[in-house]
């Protein structure tokens, strides 16, 4: 089962763990104070039990919240903070509930996983340094810090314990999944190519597009000449996603890229380098590196992933119920009033189905 993170908690390591790589952006505009200042700090909103949650708690998770979301030069709707004041308040309630469920046995290694996850965000946020400044932005103290991490390995290992125990996916299970989706595991004809652009917008000048495609041109002879096509692209491509990689674009079926690079890609013979192709995005010389015709996966290919897929799609059901379960044995009191649903989704809640995993960044041919 994938991380299970409360709203605030997923904002906070966000912010800490990107803090090196995030570009300067202009601030969204402040909401008003008095906006939020609409209830005391040490007003209980909430009880869980015997546990009171107060504005005080909930107050800095809404404003960790708002900064991330204004970081990304974004502007919440201020008409809709009530909502996002009530899913925090929601989310740590949540998290109160599965906490009380592990207290007192919390696992005998839990200091050294703390300490793990705190060396990997130091890590990714690029030292020390990095790290120390992330949490002064976000107004976070180590401490604070360190208890929320904490928690947030008590709730995974929690929620994974419970739902584990639940998840049972057999073989024909899997069987009866890919017999009744044949229709996804069918592989279309693709192509794996490489290319070197020289990028030439359409608006450019004669004069600019004259000296461009004197660039490609000169890439295309060098290539022609016996130079490696790989370390060609590398010294000259204009792609920034596949330059690197010597221009490799790594295999694609059909509609994925332009349709004047994807006619001349799949028109190559496997190891032939195309003349120049023209595109919206400039100039390219296509090498076509392998082929896959089209085909179906078999089941004892596919069934791993089928498994892995079932697991995940129980887990976040067994979790939805694992948690619903806990509101429905604990007395639980939401003092907020519930406001409309909100339109701007700010992240995904402890039940929520994990998020997907961000996808690669396309190629500058692709649609």
């Amino acid at each position: 089962m994938k991380r299970i993170a409360v709203l605030f908690l997923s904002a906070l390591l966000a912010r800490t763990v990107t803090a090196a790589d995030q570009p300067a952006t202009p601030a969204a505009p402040a909401v008003p104070a008095a906006a939020v200042a609409d209830h005391k700090p040490e007003e209980v909103v909430a009880r869980v039990g015997k546990t009171e949650i107060k504005w005080n708690q909930v107050e800095p998770a809404v404003a960790a919240f708002l900064k991330q979301f204004s970081m990304r030069g974004r502007t919440f709707p201020q008409e809709q903070l009530g909502r996002l004041q009530y899913d925090v308040l929601n989310e740590m309630v949540t998290r109160e509930l599965v906490l009380q469920q592990v207290a007192g046995n919390e696992p005998t290694n839990l200091a050294a996983q703390v300490k793990a996850q705190i060396d990997q965000a130091k890590l990714q946020a690029g030292g020390d340094e990095n790290y120390t400044k992330a949490l002064a932005d976000m107004g976070v103290t180590a401490d604070e810090y360190a208890k929320r991490v904490r928690e947030m390995i008590l709730i995974q290992e929690t929620i994974k314990k419970a739902v584990d125990e639940k998840i049972k996916v057999t073989d024909a299970d899997c069987k009866k999944f890919y017999d009744e989706n044949r229709s996804k595991f069918i592989i279309p004809e693709q192509v794996r190519a490489s290319h070197i652009l020289i990028l030439c917008p359409p608006e450019a000048t004669a004069e600019v597009r004259t000296q461009k495609l004197a660039q490609i041109q000169a890439a295309l002879s060098l290539v022609k000449g016996g130079e490696n096509f790989a370390d060609v692209a590398r010294k000259f491509s204009e792609d920034p996603g596949s330059k690197e990689q010597g221009g490799d674009l790594g295999f694609f079926a059909r509609g994925r890229m332009v349709p004047e690079f994807e006619t001349a890609a799949f028109g190559l013979a496997t190891n032939q380098v195309s003349d120049v192709v023209t595109t919206h995005y400039g100039y390219h010389v296509i090498k076509a590196v392998d082929r896959k015709a089209a085909g179906e996966r078999t089941y004892a290919d596919a069934k791993d992933n089928i498994e892995t897929y079932l697991k995940n799609m129980h887990g976040q059901q067994s979790a939805q119920q694992y948690l619903k379960e806990l509101r429905d044995k604990t007395k639980v009191e939401i003092l907020l009033p519930e406001p409309p649903p909100l339109a701007v989704g700010p992240a995904a809640g402890m039940g929520a189905p994990p998020a997907a995993a961000a996808a690669k960044p396309a190629p500058a041919t692709a649609k």
